[in-house]
Parts: structure tokens; C-alpha cells; sequence
């Protein structure tokens, strides 16, 4: 190949699509493993991970709530208005999620078309709304989000305390016997018999726990990332 041919081949590749990688998602040059915990796509996606369960929470409650009053009340008129409002709320809910994958998650997932009524009306309205498939797969994700936001939340928040906390035990041990009766972060504790983590090996062997949880969280964090951009691409396409 000319040299010329090769440029305009390096050119293309450089301005091709995200898309075009795999699933819509950009590409994330992988730091090595010391300088993982240090990088912004690693507190990018555990800020993503943590803010799961509190937006889980909404979502669950709100969309559980509004399906089992639809379906409570199908037998009324007000059944199918309040199913088609839920499902409308979902697929609302969805682009919100889509946008937050894009921010957090550098994921980029075309959004659906629109809902379009065969006619103009509110029975037409609610008819289409009610055989929106984005709708009913945004209503899943909603319901997916509280037990994952869970499971995202207590892992990475557990992870990130026990590796920053423990692995700069040497910096702070002093505060225990400075300013408490006890020696140092008591282990446990049992008819009687306590152990402290105050002598230099405890220390150590403290700070190198620490240290490993805190090099080994990052990887956990993409792990249960990747997870959740799976979810995005599969519910809210």
C-alpha cells in the first residue's frame, strides 16, 4: 500500500463512529494496575454505581406502584389510563437513564422512536402506548435498578472504605491511643478478650490488606459497569 493510501486508512479509522467499536459504546484505553484507582473513569463509574440505589429506590417504588394500580383497577376506566401513564413514565425514565449511561458510562445507545397513535384521540393515545415495547422494557430496567442498585452500591462503597480506610492505617492509628483508651482499631472482641491492631506487624498486615482491596476495587467497579451497560444496551435501545 502507498503511503498515501495508508494515510487516508489512519484517517478513516481515527474519525469512525464509536459505534462501529461494539455496541455503541467509546473506547477506554485500560490503565495499568497501579494507576487504575488514580484515573477518572474509575471515580466517573463508581459515582455512577453508588448513585444506582438511591435513583433504584425512586424508580422501583414508582413504577411497581403505578403497575399494580393499573392492573388493580383494569376492570375501571381507570385501569388502562393509569398502565399507559406508567408506561409512558418508564420509557421517560429510560432517556433519563440513557443520558446518565452516556455521562458516567461513556455509552452511547440511540434512543427509540417515538410512540405515534394510529389516530388522534386518548383511547388512541393509550393504545399505542400500551404496545410500546420500549415502554414495558423500560418498566423491567426500573424494577432491575433497585436490586442491582443494591448490589452496585454496598460493593463499591464496601470496597472503596475498606481499601482507602485500611490501606492509610499507619497515617491515622495514632488517634487511638491519643485520644481513646484503646491502642489502636479493635479487631474483635470475645468473653473478654480483645485484640487491638496496634503493634507494627498488625499495622502493616492492616495497611497491605487495604492496599490490595484498594488496587483490586477499580476492576470490580468495571466489572459491575460493563454489567449495567449491558443492561442499558439490552432494556432502553
Amino acid at each position: 500500500m502507498s503511503g498515501t493510501g495508508m494515510a487516508k486508512s489512519e484517517a478513516a479509522d481515527s474519525t469512525r463512529h464509536p459505534s462501529e467499536y461494539g455496541a455503541g459504546s467509546r473506547q477506554h484505553p485500560q490503565p495499568g494496575f497501579l494507576a487504575a484507582p488514580f484515573t477518572s473513569r474509575t471515580w466517573r463509574e463508581s459515582l455512577h454505581l453508588v448513585l444506582n440505589l438511591p435513583i433504584g429506590i425512586v424508580t422501583f417504588s414508582s413504577i411497581v406502584t403505578m403497575l399494580s394500580l393499573g392492573l388493580g383497577l383494569v376492570v375501571t376506566f381507570l385501569g388502562m389510563p393509569l398502565l399507559a401513564a406508567a408506561l409512558v413514565g418508564a420509557r421517560a425514565f429510560g432517556a433519563m437513564e440513557r443520558a446518565r449511561a452516556n455521562s458516567g458510562l461513556k455509552l452511547n445507545v440511540t434512543p427509540p422512536a417515538r410512540v405515534r397513535p394510529s389516530s388522534p384521540g386518548l383511547m388512541a393515545w393509550i393504545v399505542a402506548a400500551l404496545k410500546d415495547g420500549t415502554g414495558w422494557r423500560g418498566a423491567l430496567y426500573g424494577v432491575l435498578m433497585l436490586p442491582f442498585g443494591v448490589l452496585s452500591f454496598t460493593l463499591t462503597v464496601t470496597l472503596w472504605a475498606i481499601g482507602l480506610g485500611y490501606g492509610s492505617y499507619p497515617l491515622w492509628q495514632w488517634v487511638f491511643p491519643t485520644y481513646t483508651d484503646m491502642p489502636g482499631l479493635q479487631l474483635y472482641s470475645h468473653h473478654g478478650h480483645t485484640v487491638y491492631l496496634s503493634s507494627v506487624p498488625q499495622i502493616a498486615a492492616v495497611c497491605a490488606v487495604g492496599l490490595i482491596v484498594l488496587f483490586v476495587t477499580p476492576w470490580v467497579v468495571r466489572g459491575l459497569a460493563t454489567v449495567q451497560r449491558t443492561l442499558v444496551r439490552g432494556l432502553l435501545r
